[in-house]
């Protein structure tokens, strides 16, 4: 069983409540000197503390339901740790934000921030859309390995898209990656259900899992939009890569200047629905990205060996058997620099009304390229693997 002082099993307890959230817990705070007694206090006291009266009659009532012995107990069975906004290794720059959580559930090694200079520690939130283009896929491949080599961890939600990919990219190359969850740690709530085995590489890695809701708490809808301000708040920059008009990543990106952090995004194809929510970010301000240095100049790194990745190591050593493969791969290889896929009828056009090829050829060489691990092929089309 975990050993808590009398502080943090009041914090536990009021936060398994569910409804007293940041602003409410400083309001206890600042009116009872001792917390284990607020837990147990008067309907006539909470209230003198600033509680609402229906809100202290569904605590009160609630109150007898709360067992310290048996959560504690599940926390311990589930692996799962907490730390309160009391505790030295509450991160320093969530304790900036206007309503940071009073407890952090967590799973894995709880991240320890590293200080680069002054306020700058070496964290980058990376956020987008579940749905993505090749572009942003390529942005990642390229942008990753390096600020990795640079020991920048790296932040998303483990959500499907985007930050899946920020999280894979990362323990591709051996580095730590911190995931924010807006459900509780509990194995049957991580969520999605698609990501349950990045999520355990992810702790497997030195990384972490973290919550500030209570184990058993179910991925809800208005949980996520709260915990955007965890994962911004817990860098000094976020990175938006893809994004339609409205998401989830822009309410992460309106935390992050709402924290006075950077806000920074990747330009993309005006004609893009991707494309939206950055491309109006840096309308509205936002730190433009065109190249790795103006991520690394953030963190005032001047210096940092370029990583050649995988792909590109693959581009270059591709050598065509036959003209056709040369035209085929040619034609994917310039759709997959422009951030897009083609479907096999575009690759198709394109080939015989620029080169003549017979679609038989055609197909053929596509599966022959796909064979050869030089071409991959999804729902969406073709692009370089």
């Amino acid at each position: 069983m975990l050993i808590v002082n009398n502080q943090e099993q009041a914090l536990l307890g009021f936060n398994y409540f569910s409804k007293i959230g940041p602003v409410k817990m400083k309001k206890i705070e600042n009116y009872f000197s001792d917390l284990a007694k607020a837990f147990w206090a008067t309907s006539f006291n909470l209230e003198r503390a600033g509680l609402e009266p229906n809100l202290v009659r569904d605590f009160i009532a609630w109150r007898p339901t709360f067992h310290l012995e048996a959560t504690l107990t599940e926390l311990k069975q589930e692996e799962i740790n907490f730390i309160t906004w009391h505790d030295a290794s509450y991160p320093r720059l969530l304790l900036e934000i206007s309503s940071p959580p009073y407890i952090l559930y967590y799973k894995g090694l709880f991240p320890k921030e590293k200080v680069i200079t002054q306020r700058i520690v070496n964290r980058l939130a990376i956020v987008g859309s579940r749905k993505h283009s090749a572009y942003a896929d390529k942005i990642i491949t390229e942008l990753l390995p390096t600020l990795i080599s640079a020991k920048i961890e790296i932040i998303s939600g483990l959500a499907e898209g985007i930050d899946a990919l920020a999280h894979q990219a990362t323990l591709n190359h051996r580095g730590k990656t911190i995931a924010i969850l807006g459900s509780g740690l509990s194995a049957k709530n991580i969520y999605p259900r698609s990501n349950q085995i990045l999520a355990k590489e992810i702790i497997k890695s030195g990384g972490a899992l973290i919550s500030e809701f209570p184990p058993q708490t179910p991925p809800l809808k208005q949980n996520f939009p709260q915990r955007n301000r965890i994962i911004s708040g817990l860098s000094p920059a976020t990175l938006i890569i893809e994004a339609p008009g409205k998401s989830g990543a822009l309410i992460t990106a309106q935390h992050a200047l709402e924290q006075n952090r950077e806000v920074l995004a990747i330009p993309g194809n005006i004609f893009s629905e991707f494309s939206e929510g950055p491309n109006n970010l840096i309308k509205a301000g936002a730190k433009v990205v065109t190249k790795l240095e103006d991520i690394l100049e953030i963190f005032k790194i001047e210096k940092v060996k370029m990583i050649k990745t995988t792909k590109q190591q693959k581009i270059n050593k591709f050598t065509p058997q036959n003209e056709s493969e040369k035209i085929i791969y040619e034609i994917i290889k310039q759709a997959t620099e422009r951030g897009e896929k083609l479907t096999a009828e575009e690759i198709i056009q394109t080939a015989q009304t620029v080169n003549q090829l017979d679609t038989a050829i055609i197909n053929s060489t596509l599966s022959i390229l796909e064979i050869k691990g030089f071409a991959k092929n999804d729902e969406n089309g073709y692009a370089l693997s």
